[in-house]
């Protein structure tokens, strides 16, 4: 499949149409591959693409949440809901779900986009990141964040280890629409050089500093409390994080796909 990156970052709507001929004549702009993706079209979670669990288990203190299977189904239409809920399991207060592609599938260099549409309210944290193959704590490039109690405020964010292993970051803050009340497309162009973040097409922040090497996993989860702080009373159960899609692009001289059995 096939796809013209160089108009992408004009506007959405500017994105040619992918081309499912793999032997399209070539144009003169940069041609990139779909070489990860997924569109929950099917009843289920696809298993051989994503792992429902943290890469460290279904726990992650000072978070509130446990992940469990159920918190992650694949909605009638073609979407992908991951459902936070205030109920016991295994000790904890709340439940949540993520996805991550641990064992599954890694990437050196690409495009990678997500469509989504993230919860509002108090406590609640979306995520959508990179973490090395290698499970080290740096680097990480954390492709939108959100807070609930904000749902019109987003973070783009990377950390990465000094020359001294003292740590790094670089990090933008936005400011945009509710971004609860409709899908937006949020992405991440990674080359060996530079970082630069996408919302709905348009360029919000970049960086070429600490830029990862190695080859990393996607990770989409909704934490409960933690960074966000706790939910409050006026915090909706169940709340909700949809996907429509996860797609991963890249050129033919990117680092390859890296299918790993798990």
């Amino acid at each position: 499949m096939l796809f013209s990156k160089v108009a992408y970052p004009k506007a959405p709507d500017s994105v040619p149409p992918i081309n499912a001929d793999a032997g399209a004549t070539p144009t003169a702009q940069p041609t990139w591959h779909l070489a990860f993706g997924d569109d929950f079209d099917e009843p289920e979670l696809d298993s051989t693409k994503w792992a429902t669990t943290l890469p460290w288990g279904r726990q992650n203190p000072p978070e509130l949440q446990y992940y469990t299977d159920d918190a992650v189904r694949v909605d009638p239409g073609g979407s992908l809901r991951i459902e936070a809920d205030k109920r016991d399991e295994a000790g904890h207060g709340h439940t949540s779900g993520v996805i991550s592609s641990l064992g599954h599938y890694s990437l050196l260099y690409g495009f990678i986009e997500i469509r989504a549409r993230i919860p509002s309210g108090k406590g609640l944290w979306p995520a959508f990141w990179l973490l090395p193959q290698s499970l080290h704590e740096v680097p990480e490039v954390d492709i939108v964040e959100n807070l609930g109690d904000a749902p019109n405020k987003l973070w783009f964010t990377q950390h990465w280890a000094g020359p001294n292993g003292n740590p790094m970051s670089a990090q933008k803050v936005y400011l945009g629409v509710d971004f609860s009340q409709a899908f937006h497309t949020y992405a991440l162009d990674w080359e060996p050089s530079e970082l630069v973040w996408y919302v709905d097409g348009v360029e919000q922040f970049r960086s070429d500093q600490g830029v990862p090497a190695e080859p990393m996993i996607l990770i989409i989860n909704l934490s409960v409390a933690g960074w966000a702080g706790s939910p409050d009373a006026a915090t909706v159960f169940p709340a909700h994080l949809d996907l429509d899609y996860v797609h991963v692009y890249q050129q033919a001289d990117d680092g390859e796909q890296q299918e790993v059995t798990p």
